[in-house]
């Protein structure tokens, strides 16, 4: 598949630029499944001294700050030393989100405990294998 057909048919977004995140949350914006079977979270991980604490999580509206928001059961990782300048993918499925309560957009989370980790995402969202309107409303 040609990188522009890929653009075409998958949603890529920015869940947040390349950032020094010291001691601090830093949370992107909350992207909707609509119309998505899987999503893939791509964080690119820089040199640090501490640990940090990569996740996605799961809203109920896209883009802003939603009301509602929780990290997805099992989609974190506990970064050390060992993943300082490497690419992580933390992968979520469309039927993992809690729809009952209204979660149906994503975000990329890092929370970094020491001195600053260079942190920055990317979330990918694959299209519908069928063609109905969306099974994630």
């Amino acid at each position: 598949m040609a990188h522009l057909e890929f653009q075409k048919t998958h949603k890529t977004t920015l869940g947040f630029g390349s950032q020094s995140v010291a001691t601090t949350t830093t949370t992107g914006a909350f992207w909707s499944m609509k119309n998505a079977h899987h999503a893939a979270v791509i964080f690119v991980i820089g040199a640090w001294t501490a640990t940090a604490v990569i996740s996605v999580m799961q809203g109920n509206a896209p883009l802003a700050t939603p009301a509602l928001a929780a990290v997805i059961a099992g989609k974190t990782l506990t970064l050390t030393a060992g993943h300082q300048n490497t690419v992580q993918i933390i992968e979520v499925e469309a039927s993992e989100l809690n729809v009952a309560s209204a979660y149906f957009s994503i975000a990329a989370k890092a929370v970094a405990a020491g001195a600053g980790a260079i942190i920055g995402a990317t979330v990918i969202r694959h299209p519908l294998r069928v063609d109905p309107a969306s099974y994630v409303t």
